[in-house]
């Protein structure tokens, strides 16, 4: 049975868990939500953001890393999460790190309340992702992550184009802000290498 969840097109934490629901092989039925009625995001999880995954009780599970941890607890294979607990404990760190100091800059940027050095902090923290990358293909391990499918959504814009119709300012803050093509061989690599992965698509 295919797991059901709300989306937004062009979401970032949407394409964490479409990454890692492809990773372990699950299907999703996805229930597209316009961005400016997002009444059935709040009837189902109490808050406005998503992705928001229906769980089995009739209750909504919010915020994308939370979907991740539930994931990898209820379908362990193949992991994301590496199994030792000093590895493990790391990771999680690294995951806190990127989500409440990584992201403060492109979001305060577009939320038009930058602070002086929140551009410089961006470009000056990309060589620590090109230096994770010394010696394997993905940023904590040989083999991908939870640390990847956190951060490519958001690298990823240092490379890859925005897409024509995707409206999220945040993006093209993002575009603007982070020098990786050309720049950074390594870290340029690892996103055209997470990007050519599957993605679980609607059933």
């Amino acid at each position: 049975m295919a797991l059901r969840l709300l989306r937004v097109p062009h979401s970032t934490n949407v394409e964490r868990v479409a990454l890692a629901l492809a990773h372990k092989g699950l299907e999703a039925e996805w229930v597209d939500v316009d961005p400016d009625d997002r009444s059935a995001v709040v009837a189902l999880s109490g808050q406005e953001l998503v992705p928001v995954l229906e769980l089995p009780d009739g209750g909504g599970l919010a915020d994308s890393m939370a979907i991740l941890a539930w994931l990898e607890a209820e379908h362990p294979e193949p992991p994301l999460w590496p199994a030792d607990p000093a590895r493990r404990a790391a990771t999680d760190i690294a995951l806190e790190w990127f989500d409440r100091v990584w992201k403060g800059p492109p979001n305060r940027i577009a939320e038009g309340a930058a602070r002086a050095h929140d551009a410089a902090d961006l470009a000056r923290r990309l060589p620590w992702f090109e230096a994770l990358l010394a010696g394997r293909d993905y940023l904590l391990s040989d083999a991908l992550g939870v640390f990847d499918v956190c951060c490519f959504p958001f690298l990823k814009y240092g490379v890859l184009p925005v897409a024509a119709d995707d409206p999220d300012p945040f993006h093209r803050v993002l575009a603007e802000h982070l020098p990786i093509a050309g720049r950074l061989p390594r870290l340029e690599a690892w996103v055209r290498r997470v990007d050519a992965l599957p993605r679980a698509s609607a059933t």
